[in-house]
Parts: structure tokens; sequence; C-alpha cells
């Protein structure tokens, strides 16, 4: 009836990276972004969790700590600064889990076409959200309206200078 602690550790007090090959490594320890970045060149971290559609794919500093309970990517440094497409995202939270049964292959495959750079990721949830929210945020970003410029006729008068010669 009382209250205590378990002696049983959690499995998901780690630190997840997603590497471009699709392993993903679960790290128990303190871990700053400038050692994945060290043994990866070339490559910078991201928290998968600040990935918007539209915005640019922001990289953590090197003195970064990464925070435990989290998914984080390491992408090639070309994708850095890069701007997510409104499929991109929706296929990212739609698709970020993968059935045990077939190991990934065809999540793998459906975001090579999708999202190239991403290709080879094999992307699972960091805070376990289930999939009715998430298909509820893809319908968020599916309504937004992108902007479009207003193409009015422009209407032109005679100058005063020319009445004038």
């Amino acid at each position: 009836m009382g209250n205590s602690a378990s002696c049983s550790p959690c499995m998901a007090r780690g630190i997840k990276v997603a590497f471009r090959d699709g392993r993903v490594e679960e790290y128990r320890r303190p871990l700053k972004a400038a050692e994945l970045m060290l043994d990866n060149p070339r490559h910078f971290v991201c928290d998968s969790g600040s990935l918007r559609v539209g915005c640019r794919v922001p990289g953590l500093s090197a003195d970064e700590e990464l925070e435990p309970r989290r998914l984080y990517l390491l992408l090639p440094m070309d994708m850095l600064f890069s701007v997510l497409t409104n499929e991109e995202m929706s296929y990212l939270l739609s698709h970020r889990t993968i059935s045990s049964e077939n190991n990934g292959a065809a999540s793998t495959a459906h975001i090579a076409r999708i999202f190239p750079v991403l290709g080879e990721f094999c992307l699972f949830p960091s805070e376990g959200k289930p999939a009715k929210e998430a298909e509820s945020s893809t319908e968020r970003f599916g309504k937004q309206r992108s902007w479009q410029p207003a193409l009015d006729t422009i209407l032109e008068t005679p100058s005063r200078l020319h009445r004038s010669e």
C-alpha cells in the first residue's frame, strides 16, 4: 500500500541516437553532441523533437549535453539548415515506428523515396507517443495554407511630366 521505489531499471531512460545505417544506439551515460560528431565526421546531431515543417533542420552545438529519453538523429552535414517539407514531416510522424516482423524493410524503402537523405534511418519514438496523437499532429500540419502573392492588375496613370511638354 505504500509508495516504494522499484529496483528494476527503466528501459526508456537512455539517450537514443539513430545513425544513417539504420542502427539505433542507446547511451545510459551523460553524452555531449561533440562525442558523436568526433566519431562521425561530416555529420551533425539533431533533436528529433525540434524538426518542424517549413523550418530549417537545426543542429545542436558541440558542447550541448544530450537529454535522456530523447531521440537524436545523426544527419549528414549537407542537411544542416535545409528546410523540411510538409510531406517529409508527416511521413516522419506517421511512420517513425517499425514493425518487428519485417525489421523495417518496407518502411526504409518508403522513406527513401520521400526523404532520400533519411532513407537508411529506422526511427523510433522517444516518448512512446500513441499512434492517435501522431495522426492528429499530422492533420494539423496538413491544414496550413501556403502563402500566395496577390496578383491584382496594376493600373497606370499618365505621368504629369509628359503633359507639360
